[in-house]
């Protein structure tokens, strides 16, 4: 073992039994961004689509998001194969659509305009969809983009909310499928004529103005700021499309008009080649601090794309690409890391996180059918990730009407004084910015804590069940926070539990489990209440590996009229060698650790 290795190691065996004790505030004037109710979706590659409408258990477990939310989970039927999918009137095979050679290695996906209606009806009512045509064969003047945009309008109607031309088209240089001269400006000129045939088209034409479906543009994989997963050298971001939110693709006022949103990808982590596989790690996954690193090269995008008058959206993510990786997307640590990923992402103006699906893919946080991977058979299933889904529903569920104010809008804030390697918080607003009403708080634990108890999973690989424990006893402490609600009033508290970061199965959202064939929901919520202290101060337990939601429940979300500036009656002080003092050494763990890792990689 290396020096720099052992030195990691040890670093991050402190950080795992640093202090869990910390005081947070909530600041007033806090900048939020919305934070939309179908904020957590899924993005399906098409080949796998036939499997997944093949059963219930995805309209069921969507169904359950909905009956939450309000609203279900936003669907985009897109990936690799989009670039590889062919519209036919009919095929030799009698069937709607077929493989080539088979959907997990697919070179060409044949489809015929039935398979729309295959999966139109499928979804709970009101699911918006984002559908990719193939924006990689160019010949005949994109004729089968074209009929790809009038089929699947035909059968899903004004669901389908918006277009993507083609797929991670900043690969397309490495694909072969453009030449050197690839980049923003031959993007340009080929989006607004692709654009421009299906906005002349009869249906889109005849279909009312508010119904038609936009354009998301985009679509881009590489992350800004980290060189060696780029795939090819080209000019493609968001800011160079927009020109920083002032033209460029938006020059035009008519192609300002028909985009919806904008699109980037991003996986942390990836099983795609060597040098990538050796960084697959959990621990790496779970950690705050690397996310924030990751997420933040994004500001600038959202700026130029605010500018430019559509959201960003994170229109295809997931843990690790090229599948996933058994042992680390499957895992009770994915899915918190699922959690503080979406609203991260909100909390920076990312309007909208698609998880990508695959039937057979090690990431997916629920598969359909069984099948045989790496000589093993897998049954059909729920993983962790859902759990973390099912969270996210909770927080982003309308609260009760405020007696004085009805608007039920909500934004987000990250919490400034919880953001370190293995604690992160959230504020949940309601109302208009001017009369904002703090109504939920979120508190994740991402530390590491390796257990004992549910490491298998049969829709997992056992060869990755945990065989690595944490040692001693699972840590856990007290966060105090000071807010600016009224002492006396209830709050609601609600947990996402599981036996450990290491843990594919026992996870739970207070109490609460799901059949993992039917996605049936299992029991119900645990009450657990506590109520607001003098000045504004709140107290709750968290343990290692743990993520809470607090809501206010009685009073309406008033908020009383508290000082909660460092040094004020409203800041709760720390005792002892706990609170802000654990966190500072939390911190400072974290900047030797970046420094190690970047010597490392």
């Amino acid at each position: 073992m290396t020096v720099r290795s052992v030195a990691l190691t040890a670093l991050i065996a402190a950080i795992e039994v640093a202090a869990q004790d910390a005081v947070v505030e909530v600041p007033s004037g806090l900048a939020t961004r919305e934070l939309v109710k179908d904020v957590y979706g899924y993005s399906i590659e098409p080949v796998w689509v036939n499997d997944y409408v093949s059963t219930p258990l995805a309209t069921n477990l969507l169904s359950i998001i909905a009956n939450v939310t309000g609203k279900p989970p936003p669907i985009r039927v897109g990936g690799n194969t989009a670039d590889q999918t062919y519209l036919h009137d009919t095929l030799s095979t009698g069937n709607d659509s077929v493989a080539i050679p088979a959907p997990a290695s697919a070179k060409q996906f044949n489809i015929t305009p039935s398979w729309y209606d295959s999966w139109a009806h499928y979804f709970p009512p009101d699911t918006d969809f984002v559908y990719t045509l193939n924006l990689a064969v160019n010949e005949s003047a994109w004729s089968n983009a074209v009929a790809q945009a009038a089929a699947a309008h035909a059968a899903l109607g004004d669901k389908l909310k918006l277009f993507e031309l083609g797929n991670e088209i900043d690969h397309f240089i490495n694909k072969g499928w453009r030449d050197a001269s690839w980049g923003v400006a031959a993007y340009i000129s080929q989006f607004r004529n692709l654009t421009g045939q299906i906005a002349s088209s009869e249906w889109y034409s005849s279909t009312r103005e508010g119904d038609r479906p936009k354009f998301q543009a985009g679509v881009f994989a590489d992350p800004p700021w980290v060189p060696d997963q780029q795939d090819e050298v080209d000019d493609f971001s968001i800011a160079n499309l927009t020109r920083d939110g002032a033209g460029g693709i938006v020059e035009r006022p008519q192609d300002r008009r028909i985009i919806g949103s904008y699109a980037t990808h991003l996986y942390p982590q990836s099983s795609c080649d060597a040098a990538r596989w050796l960084r697959m790690r959990l621990d790496l996954l779970a950690n705050h601090t690397v996310l924030w690193l990751n997420v933040s090269q994004y500001v600038p995008q959202v700026a130029a794309a605010d500018k430019a008058g559509a959201p960003l959206v994170m229109g295809e993510t997931n843990s690790v690409s090229c599948s996933g990786k058994s042992g680390i997307s499957d895992t009770f640590g994915a899915a918190l890391w699922g959690v503080d990923y979406v609203l991260l992402n909100a909390a920076v103006g990312i309007q909208k996180t698609y998880f990508h699906l695959g039937a057979q893919s090690e990431y997916s946080s629920f598969t359909p059918l069984r099948y045989a991977l790496k000589n093993e058979t897998l049954q059909p299933g729920i993983r962790a990730g859902w759990y973390g889904h099912y969270f996210v529903a909770k927080v982003v569920a309308p609260p009760p009407p405020p007696e004085k104010n009805g608007n039920l809008n909500l934004s987000i804030a990250a919490l400034p004084g919880a953001n370190s390697s293995t604690l992160s918080g959230y504020a949940v607003y309601a109302g208009e910015e001017e009369t904002k009403i703090l109504r939920k708080l979120v508190f994740l634990d991402t530390g590491v804590w390796n257990g004992t108890q549910g490491l298998s999973n049969n829709s997992t690989l056992s060869a990755t069940d945990g065989a690595s424990f944490s040692e001693g006893e699972r840590p856990s402490g007290t966060v105090r926070v000071s807010t600016p609600w009224c002492a006396g009033q209830n709050v609601s508290v609600t947990r996402l539990t599981g036996p450990g970061t290491n843990a594919k199965s026992g996870v739970a959202v207070s109490g609460v489990t799901f059949n993992t064939l039917t996605g049936g929901k299992v029991g119900e919520e645990e009450v657990e209440v506590i109520s607001v202290g003098q000045d504004g101060s709140l107290e709750f337990g968290i343990q290692r590996a743990e993520g809470v939601l607090l809501e206010e429940i009685d009073g309406g979300g008033s908020n009383c009229t508290v000082d909660v500036s460092p040094g004020s009656g409203g800041q709760v002080p720390a005792s002892g060698a706990s609170g802000n003092g654990g966190m500072l050494w939390s911190s400072f763990l974290v900047a030797v650790m970046a420094t190690v890792l970047m010597a490392a990689w």
